[in-house]
Order: C-alpha cells, then sequence, then structure tokens
C-alpha cells in the first residue's frame, strides 16, 4: 500500500506546471559555418540524456547540412561531443548518423551510430551500422563495434537502444523486413540476433522505442506505429536456439495514440510521450491502468526524448519534427527543452541503491520488503520537506 502511495505522490508532482529551460529556432554549433555545409532547419534535437547536470544530444543526419550528430550543451551553448573531426560524413571509423544514445552507472555514452545518412532524402550506404561506446569525462572512445551484417538489411530500420545495468548488455531494435531484437554483450564483445515478428513494419515514418527495468528484469517496448505495448523477459535474451521470441512477448494494453518517447524511473514508473500529452504506467500493478499527464499541452509539437537528472527533474524535449517529416518545415525547428520535478529519477542515476559488480538491489514485496518500505517512507518525507 505505502508503495503505490509513494508512487502516486510522484506523479502527482508531476502534474504541476511544465517550466521552459531552453527553446532553440535553430541550433547554433559556434563554428565557422562558411567552412562546413550547415542547413539550420535540418538539425533537430531527436534524442538527450544527462550526466552531470551535462546534456547529451543525438541530432540525427535525416537530411543534408547536420555539421555534428552528436552534441553536448552546457547552459544552452550547444557544441559537438566529443569532437567534430570525428563526425565527418564518410568517414566510416567515426560517427556517421546518430540515432540512439543512452548512458549507463559508469558514465559512459552509448550511442547507435546507424551508418547510412540521409535517410529522408537519398541515402548514402558508405558506412556499416555500430554501436559506439565513449567515456563521458574523457571523451575517449572505448568500443567501436559494427554490427554484422547478416543481421540488417538496408531496408533496417535500427532504432531504439536500451542497457542492462546489471549485465553492461545493450539492446537494438530492427523493425525492418528481418524485426527483431540486436543484443550486445560488453564482456563478451559480440552481437545476437533474436527475431521478433511482433516488431510492426515501416509504413511511414517508425522507430522503436525501448527500456528496460531492473526492478522486474523486463524489457518494455514499442514503436511509434504500434497499437500497443509489450514486454519481454530479459532472460529470453540469454536461451540459445530460439526462432522467434514473440511467443515470450507480453501486451501490456493498447496506447491511445503513436508514442513518440518512452522512459522509465526508479519507481518503475513507465512515461509514454503521446500527441501533445504524456502518459505514465505504474508497471508494479497488473493492469495498463495509465495516469494523464499535460493533457492538450500546446507547446508540444512531436514529444522526442525523455531524460531524468540526478535532482529528481523530469526533462521533456519536443521539436517540430512531424512538419520536418511532411516536409513542410521552416526554418524554424521550435525545439523545446521542459523540466519539472517529480522526485524520481533514472536507474543509471540513483544514489539510493550501490552498484556492486555492475548489479543492482532489486526491489520486489518479499525479501526486501522492510528495506523497501523505510526507503519510501524517507523518500516520501524529502518530497514534502520539497514542497513545504
Amino acid at each position: 500500500m505505502i508503495i503505490y502511495l509513494v508512487f502516486n505522490i510522484y506523479l502527482s508532482v508531476c502534474l504541476c506546471e511544465l517550466n521552459v529551460v531552453y527553446q532553440w529556432d535553430k541550433i547554433d554549433l559556434s563554428i565557422h559555418e562558411t567552412e562546413h555545409s550547415y542547413i539550420p532547419e535540418n538539425n533537430l534535437v531527436h534524442r538527450m540524456k544527462i550526466w552531470n547536470n551535462t546534456l547529451y544530444m543525438a541530432i540525427p543526419r535525416f537530411k543534408e547540412g547536420v555539421v555534428a550528430t552528436l552534441c553536448k550543451s552546457n547552459r544552452g551553448t550547444i557544441q559537438p561531443f566529443p569532437s567534430l573531426s570525428l563526425q565527418t560524413v564518410g568517414s566510416c571509423i567515426g560517427i556517421q548518423n546518430t540515432k540512439e544514445i543512452e548512458i549507463d552507472h559508469l558514465g559512459h555514452l552509448w550511442v547507435l551510430d546507424v551508418g547510412k545518412v540521409y535517410d529522408l532524402e537519398v541515402p548514402d550506404y558508405t558506412c556499416d551500422p555500430k554501436l559506439l561506446i565513449l567515456d563521458i569525462n574523457t571523451g575517449k572512445m572505448l568500443r567501436s563495434a559494427v554490427i554484422p551484417r547478416s543481421m540488417y538489411t538496408t531496408q533496417s530500420v535500427l532504432s531504439g537502444i536500451s542497457i542492462d545495468l546489471k549485465s553492461l548488455t545493450a539492446i537494438i531494435a530492427d523493425i525492418g523486413p528481418n524485426s527483431g531484437f540486436i543484443v550486445y554483450k560488453y564482456q563478451q564483445g559480440f552481437f545476437e540476433k533474436f527475431q521478433c515478428k511482433i516488431l510492426s513494419s515501416v509504413k511511414d515514418y517508425n522507430e522503436a522505442l525501448l527500456t528496460i527495468s531492473p526492478i522486474d528484469n523486463m524489457l518494455y517496448f514499442t514503436t511509434v506505429e504500434m497499437d500497443s505495448l509489450f514486454t519481454i523477459p530479459l532472460s529470453v535474451f540469454d536461451a540459445p536456439f530460439i526462432n522467434d521470441i514473440s511467443h515470450y512477448a507480453n501486451n501490456q494494453g493498447l496506447k491511445a495514440d503513436t508514442s513518440t518517447a518512452m522512459i522509465m524511473d526508479t519507481t518503475g514508473n513507465l512515461y509514454l510521450g503521446l500527441n501533445r500529452k504524456v502518459i505514465a504506467w505504474n508497471t508494479l500493478k497488473n493492469s495498463f491502468d495509465i495516469k494523464e499527464l499535460y493533457i492538450q499541452e500546446v507547446r508540444f509539437d512531436w514529444i522526442s526524448s525523455f531524460a531524468f537528472d540526478s535532482n529528481g527533474y523530469l526533462w521533456i524535449t519536443t521539436s517540430a519534427f512531424k512538419d520536418f517529416l511532411d516536409g513542410s518545415s521552416s526554418k524554424r525547428m521550435n525545439i523545446k527543452i521542459f523540466k519539472r520535478f517529480c522526485g524520481t529519477t533514472a536507474f543509471a542515476l540513483q544514489h539510493l541503491q550501490t552498484y556492486v559488480n555492475n548489479t543492482l538491489p532489486i526491489i520486489n514485496n518479499s525479501a526486501d520488503s522492510k528495506t523497501t518500505t523505510v526507503i519510501l517512507l524517507l523518500t516520501l518525507i524529502i518530497l514534502l520537506k520539497h514542497f513545504t
């Protein structure tokens, strides 16, 4: 009972007014634009994560004119990360087209570089897709793993990335003709492909949304086009010789609209960005009983990303991406970043738990229930002090 009470308090706090932290009509990288082919209206923040009060951004090369596809921002100033020289189009050892990013608890930035550039114009397939791992503090490239060509096709839409913090395993979705999940295990250093026919094919614009919960050891997944939200046990990705893991997926419920962003917090709340609103679902409940946040928020155009910081704030990134897809975008990309105190955070940022050998204590209702209750009560007290 106390667990659900605290969860509801978190969501009630999040219902309060959103504040705009940053807003850009165009991305200015503070570089000599005359030396680069820079087209302002083709640059937009698509994914964003936070580490040590710094924003890390994926700015995909959907079209030409994107000088830097991976950036960071401090106090509103955007600059290439780790460097501009590492992001030259056609130089396959560098970063070509950043579609997804994630940060683990060790301060490593995981980057899905899909390889092909200008995929909304005339695609260029010069470079292979790869998974990059960078040390945020130094900018050093720790790992550059090229995805085997046997695991994807030129029609593949590689998108979505989530990290299992216990095993440092990354899961990426392929929602092309040979749909499934591509899994990369950091310790072993190799990729595996798991077929999953549930992943919808591409009709218009589509991409996958993935998030892993260490609470129940589940992968939560959907796509922009999918009607439902699904879960699949992480243990399935350790089982050999499974032809199609769709048989192990569970349909959690229908979405009211297309979804464009997703994130999980440390209390088990799953947030989904829909058309002009955000919904939240307490995943510890059996039913798909959602709560609507920021309903008909006219400032939301396309919710492209969620992120938490270590101070309990939820950050929401929006842009004019829908117009961008329709080909009706002007020179104003209308990128906005909102934030609101929610009193919770991401698993990689939580400080109440201790990581030991890359493992997380699991919150449940049995062995550690007393400890869990104490932690939640302390969190409740902190929340109450924050608003009194």
